[in-house]
């Protein structure tokens, strides 16, 4: 059971902080909820999210990754050498969506970096750019909160990740 204050991920929404723990009515019964405010805003507000307790545990919602697991999520990034992709976009798409609903931040990253090197040689589609996007601000929020630092230095590291030409190299220090 997670605590007003907790950070959590919510696998379809993201990043959000746990504001309330309260009674709400939903359809004909009273249920204890969560009240989730999402860290990324839409028109200036942080959508709030009202998720069943007992709904937690199925909807995949997990505490922030410990900071001991961001090299994993690192190595994860600069892993190469990813299978020639023959694959359809839309037989590629349902396999990313697959991984981002699974709320764990080591397939986010899977996804994140095998877009990453897609795009060096063709175009995504437009449900593509959308899991690039979304799998993109998941690593640089979670990290960032993982790490006690700013999304900014977090989003440099990771595209200097990418934009490495020596793959060679050490990994980057940057995150770790």
């Amino acid at each position: 059971m997670f605590k007003i204050g907790d950070v959590v991920v919510y696998p379809i929404h993201g990043v959000a902080r746990i504001t309330e723990i309260k009674t709400e009515k939903i359809g004909d019964s009273d249920q204890l909820c969560y009240i989730l405010e999402t860290e990324i805003k839409t028109a200036n507000e942080k959508p709030v999210i009202k998720l069943p307790i007992d709904k937690a545990d199925s909807n995949r919602v997990r505490k922030i990754v410990d900071e001991e697991e961001v090299p994993k999520v690192i190595a994860i990034l600069e892993k190469r050498g990813m299978k020639s992709d023959a694959q359809t976009w839309n037989r590629r798409h349902r396999e990313y969506q697959e991984k981002m609903r699974s709320g764990s931040i080591f397939q986010a990253a899977e996804v994140y970096r095998d877009l990453s090197l897609l795009k060096e040689n063709k175009d995504l589609s437009h449900g593509e750019r959308r899991l690039f996007d979304q799998a993109r601000n998941l690593l640089i929020k979670e990290i960032s909160i993982a790490k006690k630092t700013d999304e900014k230095e977090i989003e440099r590291a990771i595209s200097k990740i990418f934009r490495r030409q020596d793959t060679s190299t050490s990994p980057s220090e940057d995150i770790y």
